[in-house]
């Protein structure tokens, strides 16, 4: 099936684009991205992770990719900023206070320069949150914020408290943050509205074209909103059930087994 009237062809990363220990089919990648330039489509790497994680994936080709960063917060076409949407400083503090000396929590900040993690955390944590966060600081007291601005603030919580963390938090900040439960005890402390969806609804007024012109791979709950937004979305075998409610096809293989690649390949080329 030739389907070259999709001009824009997003895809979030782990789960989806990457097999499960962070590789991908670099040679079929490179096959695609120069059959796309030739025909003058783009390729977007839409992911919740920071655009540095991001880049190290495509060291040669970012002036050829449109990457969304940090779930819809940082925008970077061809290896140029054109978009960032962080947190209000005012509420990012008073945030950090509450989870710190009311919570007794720790957070982890995704900062504009670098990430930010509590210098007491483990070194195994601090070597996981390394790999996402080449350039980070640890920090010795959240009281005294970094001069930076932030895009997101993560949290661990034991499973059975994430109920009471998400209901502590939205009582006390309303509708000034979307608080969500994002796995593995994880907490994401996000700007209401900014997410996948909202980004590239931005790039297609910046670029001319509408959502008929768009697909979208994904496999977790972070992607539903670019999914309903692509005329056209395809769901990893491999994804939650929230995704296959929402996308209108399923890849033809996983992400362990170059599925989205293999499915631009056979149906969208």
């Amino acid at each position: 099936m030739n389907t070259t009237s999709h001009q824009i062809i997003a895809f979030d990363m782990d789960g989806t684009f990457l097999t499960d220990d962070k590789k991908f089919n670099r040679p079929l990648f490179e096959q695609v991205l120069q059959t796309f330039k030739r025909q003058g489509r783009r390729l977007v790497v839409a992911s919740g992770d920071p655009l540095e994680c991001l880049q190290r994936y495509f060291p040669n080709e970012q002036d050829q990719l449109t990457i969304i960063a940090e779930n819809g917060a940082q925008i970077v076409e061809n290896g140029q900023e054109i978009l960032t949407k962080t947190l209000d400083p005012h509420l990012a503090h008073k945030v950090i206070n509450y989870l710190v000396h009311t919570m007794h929590i720790e957070p982890v900040i995704s900062g504009h320069r670098q990430g930010y993690f509590p210098k007491d955390a483990s070194p195994a944590t601090i070597n996981h949150l390394a790999f996402y966060y080449p350039t980070h600081q640890l920090v010795d007291n959240f009281d005294q914020l970094p001069d930076d601005q932030f895009f997101q603030i993560y949290f661990l919580v034991r499973d059975d408290q994430i109920e009471n963390a998400v209901q502590k938090l939205t009582a006390q900040f309303g509708n000034q943050l979307v608080v969500t439960p994002s796995g593995n005890g994880s907490m994401d402390l996000t700007n209401p509205g900014i997410n996948k969806g909202w980004a590239l609804t931005q790039l297609l007024n910046r670029w001319g074209q509408s959502r008929k012109d768009l697909v979208a791979f994904g496999d977790g709950g972070n992607d539903v909103t670019m999914l309903q937004l692509s005329e056209l979305s395809y769901a990893m075998p491999n994804g939650g059930e929230t995704v296959h409610a929402v996308a209108t096809k399923e890849a033809v293989a996983d992400n362990n087994h170059d599925g989205v690649l293999k499915t631009i390949q056979t149906q969208l080329l």
